[in-house]
């Protein structure tokens, strides 16, 4: 299952983990890992474009996305609040693949 971690800091997205694999199906093959996976480039590219300050590391052979917002700004808000939407659509369908899990 990917584990999707939404921290929050004074009620503002700082930091977004997503870890593990899928199971839908077998590597290369699985819509579930590549839809996350898809999600959080696009979002990426469009983070490099706009925020002042943030950290992105990636492991893929520990299946481990952290992007860590410094400092942020509307946009980036905007960003970070569209990539959640569009990881909890995707939970929506295949919640036994997916799970989101928000800390205050």
């Amino acid at each position: 299952m990917i584990s999707v971690k939404v921290n929050y800091r004074q009620d503002k997205i700082n930091q977004i983990v997503i870890s593990g694999h899928s199971g839908y199906d077998e590597s290369g093959k699985d819509i579930v890992c590549s839809a996350v996976s898809t999600a959080m480039f696009v979002s990426l590219g469009l983070i490099e474009k706009v925020c002042p300050r943030y950290n992105f590391k990636s492991d893929e052979k520990k299946a481990v996305m952290t992007l860590k917002i410094i400092e942020s700004n509307e946009i980036t808000d905007m960003v970070l609040e569209n990539l959640i939407d569009s990881l909890y659509s995707i939970s929506c369908d295949y919640g036994d693949y997916l799970a989101i899990n928000y800390v205050r």
